[in-house]
């Protein structure tokens, strides 16, 4: 390791390794943006774009960067890090703080290179979400505020960066500011306890465009969630873009009204799982983008048996990539289907869909009421009861959203919302209905997986 060269490399060793701990994603976004300068005597030199990566690796990952170099090389180096900010500004050291307090300086500008429109594969299950993000990075304000939900690792995070380059693209000198919600949580206490809200205040409201990701974050954590219902307003009302993602959509978060009633007032879109013809495309992307000498047969068999989320499909081909590298061996579907055996479930012992007909019957055999009593109109204790612990049971069982939920009872998602609420309530403070509830949820998955 004599040169940058060398040093380069080993780099580039780092990531795969580190890639097969925490993920493809949080590579790309936090690792890949950081650049090698050099190797001087025991310190190795790393520049990092903004402060937020500076801190996210810092606090995560710089203990596993430090052990992967000294496994690789033998030299326990100690790293030091320099600041890449635009050309504007003066390059001030990072500062170990977690938030960066004050107001946003010009071309503030800290987005993954590698999350664009043009990195992102558009398929049927995102087809309206991609063009709604396209339409605001290009408009931005018009379409306001723009909410995305899915569920966990289907590109919510990576749209939210390519809006950030879209509009930085169109306007240079824009503001914008992507955070998750936990960060926005943090760095309100740590106004708070610093007294240094007016800063915080600033920082915010002054942003041409906010994306804040994991919303659901907010739940339960009052002060911060109204300092963000006032920071929307002013943003709001300015006409600067605002989007907002959720792991669910807006009407079934446990959110102030006004807060939900705003982001139903804007655009709203959802990701579904990706078909298999998008799993196909973003592995082969994928494939193409690490240079992996992976055969289609292969990228066809992840694709059929990895569904659920694109994090995880990028993670067994990263995995599969690194493994076949590392080993000198040849990637056949019999050596896959052995390194990703813990990510393909066995079709005959995968739960099959649970339906509200079972819940419903296993849930009236267990209180002695008839099926038509689920949706009458009768509140008497004794139906209005099971028929909560019903909605409960839909909401935990099955992937119905809430309004779905509440018309298979004849009832609005406010009903169902209650309902999953108060259930959920006694789930944690009463053993004895709990050891009942389950007793009812094995009985469901039992007849369903015997159908």
């Amino acid at each position: 390791m004599d040169n940058l060269t060398d040093i380069k490399e080993v780099w580039q060793e780092v990531i795969k390794k580190l890639g097969l701990e925490i993920g493809a994603e949080s590579i790309d976004l936090w690792v890949r943006p950081i650049k090698v300068i050099l190797v001087e005597g025991d310190t190795l030199k790393l520049e990092v774009p903004d402060s937020i990566i500076y801190n996210t690796v810092k606090q995560r990952y710089e203990e596993k960067i430090v052990a992967l170099i000294a496994s690789l090389t033998g030299k326990e180096l100690k790293i030091n890090y320099s600041m890449s900010l635009a050309p504007s500004e003066a390059p001030p050291p990072p500062k170990p703080a977690p938030v960066v307090q004050g107001p946003l300086p010009a071309n503030y500008f800290s987005f993954n290179p590698n999350y664009t429109f043009e990195s992102f594969i558009m398929g049927t299950s995102n087809r309206f979400a991609h063009a709604s993000a396209e339409g605001v990075a290009k408009t931005p304000g018009q379409t306001n505020p723009f909410f995305i939900y899915s569920a966990p690792g289907l590109g919510k995070t990576h749209l939210l960066h390519a809006i950030a380059h879209g509009i930085f693209k169109n306007n240079s000198n824009a503001k914008i500011l992507y955070t998750a919600s936990e960060n926005f949580v943090n760095e309100y206490i740590d106004a708070v306890r610093s007294q240094a809200t007016e800063q915080f205040r600033s920082k915010y409201r002054k942003l041409d465009c906010l994306l804040l990701d994991d919303i659901q974050f907010l739940v339960d954590k009052e002060r911060s969630e109204e300092e963000f219902f006032y920071t929307f307003n002013s943003l709001f009302e300015s006409k600067k873009q605002i989007v907002v993602t959720s792991d669910r959509p807006p009407r079934e978060l446990a959110l102030g009204q006004r807060l939900i009633s705003r982001f139903l007032s804007g655009v709203v879109a959802d990701i579904k799982i990706p078909d298999f013809e998008t799993r196909v495309a973003i592995l082969r992307q994928k494939r193409d983008q690490h240079k992996y000498e992976i055969p289609d047969d292969v990228v066809t068999f992840i694709a059929e048996n990895v569904k659920k989320s694109i994090r995880e499909l990028e993670g067994c081909l990263i995995t599969v990539g690194n493994f076949c590298s590392n080993m000198k061996i040849q990637p056949s579907i019999d050596a896959v289907k052995e390194i990703i055996k813990d990510h393909i479930s066995d079709p005959e012992h995968e739960d099959k869909k649970v339906t509200v007909e079972l819940i419903k019957n296993v849930v009236s055999d267990k209180y002695n009421i008839e099926l038509k009593d689920f949706n009458t109109k009768k509140r008497s204790e004794v139906i209005a009861f099971p028929r909560q612990v019903a909605m409960y049971l839909a909401c935990s069982l099955t992937e119905m959203s809430l309004n779905d939920i509440g018309d298979a009872f004849s009832r609005d998602h406010a009903t169902v919302l209650y309902a999953k609420n108060k259930i959920g309530q006694m789930v944690q403070t009463d053993p004895y209905f709990n050891e009942t509830l389950n007793q009812m949820i094995t009985k469901i998955k039992n007849v369903s997986n015997s159908a």
